[in-house]
């Protein structure tokens, strides 16, 4: 497809909603009927070499995990925010590290918009204090990069934290202007399952017993791992749900188009990206009762080699194991959606084309590269998954 042929509809379809191309080329981007901020103009010969759903149109460049230079498991050193962290921490302290190291003078993240916590609002952390009060999951919303050149100070330099299409776009927005990595030397991401609309925000807070009228604080994970969903009311009431069941029956049943069919919810383009290392249970699958957070922390660079191991040396990282040599092999235990989401692709690009829908043109390269991994019996459940979706009207 050259970029002459583009449709700005299959842009705007499959837009992650970044913000990267407000800031490089003056988008705008709109609220559709979810919420989502999607881009309504610009050049689709320029958004190709920076949006998300591009990369994957060529040839396989690597297989289900991406590029693994070494996989660690551990957690933060400090118990406080191992435990009130979304999961391990790491991420945090990898953070903290390159504050105190002074590798960057800032980190360009997201937190909570103190004037409704079910949105974020971009920022920057300069100092580890602020770092670690930021800590935790965001279930919502993003657009971290729409104002980023207003965010940095002429002179200094950030670490990126972002959602997987988030880094991924900034990677390739690099490509374009390395001026951009200059500033922004590091870029680090988490293993994501999407990204939640407004009316799924809506769904949990009634699901959860309040509204937006008397919510006032919300902390989707954290405080323990996974750690509880939980809602605090204006008036002082707590409300808890399971993580397993805010995310897996509300959060996650209405997210944004390109989330369903992502190829990238590992962080690909990331120099270090941190996931949930679940404990097993009995069957051998993911158990999600409370315990003590830790990660898979993978470094796909030799920058994310050197700032892994400097935050490992500082000790403000507890090391359980080197996974390295078992990721291929042993990953898919730990992190089966990720590793079925990429397997799958290949039938759920089919299914929408059977049923006349317009999918990602990933490479097919990529397709049969993931989907050898996976027999036919789970192949077809998504396929007609897929199916049944569209005729739902859901896709």
């Amino acid at each position: 497809m050259s970029a002459e042929k583009i449709d700005p509809k299959y842009i705007q379809s499959y837009c992650s909603g970044c913000g990267l191309c407000h800031t490089m080329f003056g988008c705008e981007l709109k609220e559709d009927k979810k919420g989502f901020p999607t881009v309504v103009n610009g050049n689709p010969a320029e958004l190709k070499h920076i949006c998300p759903v591009f990369y994957y149109e060529g040839a396989a460049k690597h297989d289900v995990w991406g590029r693994v230079k070494k996989a660690l498991i551990g957690y933060s050193s400090d118990a406080d925010v191992r435990f009130k962290a979304a999961s391990g921490g790491a991420l945090t302290e990898l953070c903290v590290y390159l504050l105190e190291s002074r590798k960057v003078t800032g980190i360009l993240h997201t937190t909570y918009d103190p004037a409704d916590q079910t949105k974020t609002i971009a920022c920057v952390s300069n100092t580890a204090d602020e770092v670690r009060s930021r800590c935790g999951s965001r279930y919502s919303i993003s657009v971290p990069l729409y104002d980023l050149q207003e965010l940095m100070r002429d002179g200094e330099t950030y670490a990126f934290v972002g959602k997987p299409c988030d880094v991924m776009a900034l990677r390739r927005g690099i490509e374009v202007d390395p001026s951009l990595g200059e500033r922004i030397p590091y870029l680090l991401s988490f293993f994501c399952a999407g990204e939640p609309s407004v009316n799924a925000q809506n769904d949990l807070l009634a699901a959860i017993g309040t509204n937006r009228e008397k919510f006032d604080e919300i902390t989707y994970r954290g405080n323990g791992w996974p750690g509880y969903t939980t809602v605090t009311e204006k008036d002082g009431n707590v409300l808890k749900m399971e993580y397993k069941n805010a995310w897996g029956k509300h959060l996650g049943r209405d997210i944004r188009n390109l989330c369903r069919f992502c190829l990238d919810g590992t962080g690909d383009a990331a120099d270090i990206v941190c996931a949930d290392f679940w404990y097993l249970g009995a069957d051998g699958t993911p158990d999600f009762s409370e315990h003590e957070g830790r990660n898979i922390i993978i470094a796909r660079t030799e920058r994310g080699v050197e700032m892994l191991d400097g935050a490992v040396d500082s000790q403000s990282l507890t090391i359980e194991d080197d996974f390295t040599p078992k990721v291929d092999t042993e990953l898919k235990l730990y992190q089966p959606a990720q590793y079925k989401r990429k397997g799958t692709m290949g039938s759920m690009i089919r299914a929408m084309r059977l049923c006349r829908r317009k999918p990602p043109k990933y490479g097919k390269e990529y397709l049969k590269k993931y989907g050898s991994h996976l027999d036919g019996k789970v192949k077809r459940k998504f396929f007609l998954g897929t199916v049944k979706r569209v005729l739902k009207g859901k896709i």
